[in-house]
């Protein structure tokens, strides 16, 4: 069986090699994360779309290099550092990133401001590697510049789109929610192509399509076109999975309070902050999982229902029609919305020793 091999640190010079079950896979770290591409050569083909498989990674490898270049906070010719530099002037960006600002402003309109992309003005106070904690001066001062109403998008006389920021000591980052978008972008694309059988895995952000390949040489034969097994993992012991939710087509985000933190005085801090606050939210819930057709649902849902609590994120998720929730609570309770009955498993947390 082909091993899986270190994602290329240079992105440009990632090529296809042979993967796992047969798969043509393509490994590489952009986007500060570890992106795995997994095209399987027997899934069904349209002949007057198809084009090769190593032809349709490179395709993605190329496309994620544009959006490495477009979206990033911290490249000085991104559109979104051109934004900050020119605020409050607007300037002119790619359609995608236009059409990805106004996805995520509708997700913090539905969130009612749980999720929101200015949330750069208070996480870049934080260091949660070294265990940095902004003072309640910094978060007072930084407070004031929360709020996606300082985010405009608009059309220049030419037709180009346009972003501005309108307070320039706001700060635009898509990064909770342009994984999912670039996800279902290369998604498109495969499909486009041709292809309908892959895994596409950007640090988390996981999409899987066809099914899974026919497999009768390791263990139990798998049948082709079976659901694939997505693994949540265990917030107590991350090590293992405390749920597995059964998915042939569609993506599967988490978002967790075990992903960064660290402790303080003997208190903990997490990563998922609370924009009233500038501190960590609040919550009964250690991890929220979404299950959707799009990973842009997930991205836009999976940090709002973490924020809400175990009591008003199921209700909240159950009533968006094609989203589904795996919820796990800081007592390891799991709760799930109806839509997955019968496709989710329960893996019990091993005691501790």
């Amino acid at each position: 069986m082909p091993q899986e091999q270190s994602p290329c640190l240079d992105p440009d010079a990632a090529s296809p090699h042979a993967g796992l079950a047969g798969s043509r896979e393509l490994a590489m770290f952009i986007f500060n994360t570890d992106v795995r591409l997994y095209l399987y050569p027997d899934g069904r083909r349209s002949d007057a779309a198809a084009c090769g498989p190593d032809e349709a990674l490179i395709a993605c490898r190329d496309r994620c290099l544009f959006f490495e270049r477009t979206l990033s906070r911290t490249r000085p010719d991104s559109d979104i550092a051109r934004a900050h530099a020119a605020a409050p002037a607007p300037v002119p960006v790619a359609p995608e990133t236009a059409e990805l600002v106004c996805l995520a402003l509708g997700y913090g309109e539905r969130s009612g401001g749980l999720f929101d992309i200015t949330m750069g003005t208070l996480t870049s106070l934080w260091d949660f590697h070294a265990g940095i904690i902004p003072s309640k001066l910094a978060l007072a001062r930084a407070l004031p510049h929360v709020g996606a109403e300082r985010i405009g998008v608009g059309t220049a006389s030419d037709g180009v789109p346009t972003l501005s920021i309108a307070d320039p000591a706001t700060v635009l980052d898509l990064g909770g929610i342009a994984k999912g978008y670039i996800a279902d972008d290369l998604a498109r694309l495969l499909h486009d192509r041709g292809h309908s059988r892959f895994v596409l895995n950007l640090g988390g952000n996981v999409v899987v399509a066809g099914g899974r390949p026919a497999d009768g040489e390791r263990g139990p034969r798998t049948v082709s076109g079976s659901p694939w097994r997505i693994g949540i993992v265990n917030p107590r012991d991350p090590a293992h999975h405390r749920a597995i939710v059964d998915i042939a087509d569609g993506s599967v985000v988490t978002s967790g309070l075990h992903e960064r933190r660290f402790t303080r005085g003997g208190v903990t801090y997490h990563h998922i902050l609370d924009p009233a606050t500038g501190m960590p939210a609040e919550t009964d819930l250690v991890s929220a999982t979404i299950v959707a057709r799009r990973s842009l649902d997930c991205d836009g849902y999976s940090t709002t229902a973490l924020m809400m609590g175990a009591e008003a994120a199921l209700p909240f998720i159950e009533g968006i029609e094609g989203v589904e929730a795996v919820l796990i609570t800081a007592r390891d309770e799991v709760l799930w919305t109806s839509g997955l009955e019968g496709s989710l498993s329960l893996i019990p947390t091993l005691p501790t020793l």
